[in-house]
């Protein structure tokens, strides 16, 4: 428990929890392993539990009825799924698979609500986060609905720097490898507009791409491309 203690104090969900209150979660906290490419919830399953990325990498996604996939979101240790159905008990809105083997902490729907029964300020505490989460999501949709392709780009690669970028002489290298299909994905494209807008930006000198990993030259380039959509 004291290990599950001081992981979840490094969770962005209870940053503003108080040891008690992190006491409480971790003492009803389990853990899970899954294989890669393994997926841990199916859309429409039964929401009963959150779930926190430990380790390894997950992505959650979603499908058209054409069974076109695009990738909402990458997550990372720390990060979190599942917050909506803890709240209200609904189906779950996406589908979650492991992009490698990891380690997931779960915390039960009818645990959580008899915790925050008794002690209400944690759900109060959480609601800032929830709701900095909810406003990425319109970011999202705004960006779906209204950025040209160079834009759409922009975006995934402005918001991969902000997860996972690496500051280095030459530039920000972006410390994980998504194949261009991965990425068309994320953009919500096709993998052939992804290959030929992300050759289009190395010809500008904005990224670097070698051996899959992506490295951004120019970050004011993508501001640019982000801010005239």
């Amino acid at each position: 428990m004291l290990t599950y203690i001081d992981f979840l104090k490094k969770v962005p969900l209870f940053y503003e929890l108080d040891d008690d209150e992190c006491q409480q979660l971790a003492s009803v906290t389990r853990e899970q392993h899954y294989k890669k490419h393994t997926t841990i919830v199916h859309i429409e399953d039964p929401g009963h539990a959150l779930y926190i990325l430990k380790d390894g990498l997950v992505k959650i996604t979603i499908e058209d009825q054409n069974g076109y996939e695009m990738i909402l979101r990458m997550l990372y240790p720390t990060d979190f799924f599942g917050e909506m159905s803890l709240i209200d008990g609904m189906p779950r809105s996406a589908t979650v698979t492991t992009q490698e083997a990891s380690e997931v902490l779960m915390i039960a729907r009818e645990s959580f609500l008899q915790i925050v029964g008794t002690s209400p300020k944690i759900m109060l505490k959480m609601a800032a986060v929830l709701s900095k989460r909810l406003r990425k999501a319109n970011e999202l949709i705004h960006s779906l609905a209204f950025f040209d392709v160079y834009g759409k780009v922009a975006r995934v690669l402005l918001n991969l720097v902000a997860e996972r970028g690496r500051v280095t002489d030459t530039g920000t290298v972006i410390d994980m490898r998504l194949t261009q299909q991965e990425l068309a994905e994320l953009a919500g494209m096709t993998r052939e507009t992804m290959a030929r807008t992300l050759r289009e930006f190395q010809q500008a000198g904005c990224i670097r791409v070698e051996s899959g990993v992506i490295s951004i030259l120019a970050l004011d380039m993508l501001r640019r491309e982000v801010q005239q959509a």
